[in-house]
C-alpha cells in the first residue's frame, strides 16, 4: 500500500523530532577532528557454501586513529522490497551429522537495565556462550556481571524499536536504522569489532568492562589489554544510524585491526554483504568491488554492502566505517 501524503508528512515530521532528540543526546560526545586519516583494510574471507557461516572477515588498521564512526545505512532497495526474508538458510550447511535446528528455540530470560521516555536498555542471559568470562556492565549504581546480549531500544509511535546490540564477552556489536513508515523494523545484517582484536577460534575483542551513560547515550568500555573506547549513538532514524568511537590507549597500527567487519557471502542473492565501496581520499570517487575480489586498499571511507536484494535479511543496512582522525 502506498502511503498517503498526510501518513508520509507525519513520517517526517517524527524523523525530524527523533533526529533532534538524539543529537541532545549526544551532545556531550567529542565532535570528530577535522583532519582525516586513511586506514588500511584487509581482506581476510574465506570461501562457503553456508549462509549461516561468518565468512567474510575485514579488518582496518593504521597509525595513531583515535576517532572514527560506524554507520547503519539504508540499502538502496529498501524501498522494492515486498517480502523481507529473515529466517535462517541452511542450503549446504554442514554443523555436524546430528545437528538440527532446534523446533523449539529456547527464550533467554531478559531484564531492563534502563528505562526512560526515549530509550530502553536490555540484557539478556544464555544458558552458555562460546567464550564464557566476567564483563562487568554498569548503568548507574546497577552492575551486572554475567551478561551476554545488551539490547538498545528507541521509543517509537508504533512501539519500541530494537536497533544496536553488542555481546560483552566476545566484543560483536550490530547496529541498525529504524524502519520506513511501510516496514514494522529491518533486520540486522553484518556485525562489527572495535578495539584490539585477538583470534581464537573467531575474532573477537576482550572486554575489561562497560559502562552505559544515558544521558550521553554512551557506552565507556574498558580492554582487557588496556586503553578504552567512548561509543556514543549520535543518530538514529528511518534510513540511518551512527555511532562515533573515540579510542584511547589502543594501538590502532596492530595488523590485527582496531576494528573489524563480520558479515557472509555466498553469492550476492545469498549475502549480508556483496561488496566493498571505498573512497580513497577525502573527497574522492568510491571504488566499488566484490567482496571475493578485494584485497587491500587505503580508505578515508569504507561500506560493506548490497546493491541487488538478497534473500539473506532482505533489508539489514549496509554497513559504513567513516571519519578516521588522528587528532587527539
Amino acid at each position: 500500500m502506498i502511503p498517503s501524503v498526510l501518513q508520509r508528512l507525519a513520517s517526517a515530521v517524527a524523523l525530524a523530532l527523533v533526529a533532534a532528540a538524539v543529537a541532545s543526546a549526544g551532545s556531550g560526545a567529542p565532535a570528530l577532528a577535522a583532519d582525516v586519516a586513511a586506514v588500511e583494510v584487509t581482506n581476510h574471507t574465506v570461501a562457503t557454501k553456508c549462509a549461516e557461516e561468518d565468512n567474510v572477515y575485514f579488518t582496518l588498521s593504521a597509525p595513531k586513529v583515535s576517532h572514527f564512526a560506524v554507520e547503519a545505512r539504508a540499502v538502496p532497495y529498501l524501498a522494492s522490497i515486498v517480502r523481507d526474508s529473515t529466517l535462517p538458510d541452511f542450503t549446504d550447511c554442514s554443523f555436524g551429522q546430528d545437528w538440527a535446528p532446534d523446533p523449539h528455540p529456547y527464550v533467554p530470560p531478559t531484564a531492563v537495565l534502563y528505562e526512560d521516555d526515549q530509550y530502553i536498555l536490555k540484557g539478556v542471559v544464555y544458558p552458555d556462550f562460546w567464550r564464557p568470562t566476567v564483563v562487568p556492565v554498569k548503568v548507574g549504581k546497577l552492575t551486572q556481571n554475567f551478561l551476554h546480549l545488551v539490547q538498545l531500544w528507541r521509543k517509537t509511535a508504533s512501539g519500541p524499536v530494537e536497533f544496536l546490540v553488542f555481546y560483552p564477552q566476545d566484543g560483536y556489536w550490530r547496529l541498525k536504522t529504524l524502519p520506513p513508515l511501510e516496514m514494522k523494523e529491518v533486520a540486522y545484517g553484518s556485525s562489527f569489532l572495535m578495539g584490539p582484536i585477538e583470534t581464537s577460534t573467531r575474532p573477537f575483542v576482550a572486554y575489561k568492562s562497560v559502562e552505559f551513560d544515558p544521558k550521553r547515550l554512551s557506552f565507556t568500555i574498558e580492554f582487557a589489554r588496556g586503553g578504552k573506547a567512548v561509543a556514543t549513538v549520535t543518530d538514529i532514524r528511518s534510513g540511518h544510524a551512527r555511532v562515533d568511537v573515540v579510542l584511547t590507549g589502543v594501538d590502532t597500527a596492530s595488523a590485527e585491526g582496531f576494528a573489524a567487519l563480520r558479515s557472509m557471502f555466498v553469492t550476492p542473492a545469498r549475502s549480508d554483504a556483496a561488496e566493498v565501496r571505498v573512497r580513497p581520499s577525502a573527497g574522492g570517487q568510491q571504488v566499488t568491488t566484490s567482496i571475493a575480489d578485494f584485497t587491500s586498499a587505503p580508505a578515508t571511507e569504507v561500506v560493506f554492502g548490497r546493491s541487488m536484494p538478497s534473500i539473506h535479511n532482505t533489508s539489514a543496512p549496509d554497513i559504513a566505517f567513516t571519519g578516521f582522525s588522528t587528532a587527539p
